[in-house]
């Protein structure tokens, strides 16, 4: 899947077909990504709605005339939802890239709710493909890939401290990597 097909889905999604992206953020896509939800937000400082599409490996907002934005699920750390009288539903992501936030969410807490869960499955993803075992040269620290669960264990408590993970999401996670 490309740029302009994840492009296009967003906009039939929010019923604007004809419009296109001017300037793409980035022309390929990860093997496997897939669109999962899509909503009608407003970047700060702007007074109409672009999109957010949330695909199994990041988030993006794409509006017509302005340049995307593409935060990897990987680099998130935080994941908030606000309200405000004039802003409506209002989503915060801190990430590695940098925090952005997005205004008058449609369906805010549904939103935040899928984002939280790709945030965890981008994890345990990133946790299956990093390497088990201890280089050759170090003595292994515990039974086989011991190390390793306790690098994804610690990932889901910093994620559940900063609050992107509900307590249920969180030992949901971690019964996933502790069973695996």
């Amino acid at each position: 899947m490309d740029w302009e097909v994840l492009a296009d889905f967003a906009f039939d999604q929010m019923g604007g077909a004809q419009n296109t992206v001017m300037q793409p953020m980035d022309n390929t896509a990860v093997p496997g990504e897939a669109p999962v939800v899509v909503t009608s937000a407003r970047g700060r400082d702007e007074w109409t709605n672009g999109t957010l599409v949330l695909t199994t490996h990041r988030l993006m907002y794409v509006k017509e005339g302005k340049p995307g934005v593409a935060v990897p699920l990987a680099g998130v750390t935080d994941v908030a939802l606000g309200t405000s009288r004039l802003s409506g539903n209002v989503v915060k992501v801190t990430a590695i890239s940098g925090a952005h936030s997005w205004e008058n969410v449609a369906d805010g807490p549904a939103f935040v709710a899928r984002l939280r869960e790709a945030v965890v499955d981008a994890a345990l993803r990133e946790q299956q493909a990093s390497p088990t075992a201890a280089p050759p040269t170090e003595p292994a620290r515990g039974a086989g890939g011991g190390s390793a669960i306790l690098d994804g264990l610690e990932r889901l408590a910093t994620l559940h401290r900063a609050g992107a993970l509900t307590d249920e999401e969180f030992a949901a996670a971690k019964r996933r990597l502790i069973e695996s």
